[in-house]
């Protein structure tokens, strides 16, 4: 029943998330660039979510735990990849950019390539943890 919970739940936020970026979107007019990127990341973050309702609903469906120790631990060690990605381009994304472009980047610039470094470097470590199997 609890697992039930957390997928309702679950799927009721990535809506709720979903809804108010379409509200964004119709409302904003013109959308700059920043704007979109900040878009992009809220989207793969509610893909990458979804995706992980949709294996835990297949789970249970067949009959397996919604969590299990595989998982548990590919869930592990997809984090602590997506932490050092996402501590290696906050030093490297500022650095790059000013060595081979001779441009600082702004904070809210940097936050966003934090962000998307390290959702991307867990979505692609727990995807490829999950089909491997270790």
């Amino acid at each position: 029943m609890k697992h039930k919970l957390e997928i309702v739940l679950g799927i009721g936020i990535a809506v709720m998330v979903l809804v108010s970026l379409g509200f964004y979107i119709l409302n904003a007019g013109n959308i700059e660039l920043t704007e979109f990127f900040s878009i992009f990341i809220a989207i793969i973050l509610v893909v990458s979510a979804m995706y992980i309702l949709w294996d835990r609903i297949k789970n249970m469906r067949e009959g397996f735990p919604a969590h299990d120790e595989r998982l548990k631990l590919t869930n592990y060690k997809a984090c602590s990849y997506g932490f050092i990605a996402s501590i290696w381009s906050a030093v490297g994304a500022p650095l790059l950019s000013l060595i081979f472009f001779d441009y600082e980047l702004p904070g809210n610039y940097v936050t966003a390539i934090v962000v998307l470094c390290g959702g991307l470097a867990f979505i692609i470590s727990f995807l490829y943890l999950a089909r491997k199997g270790n």
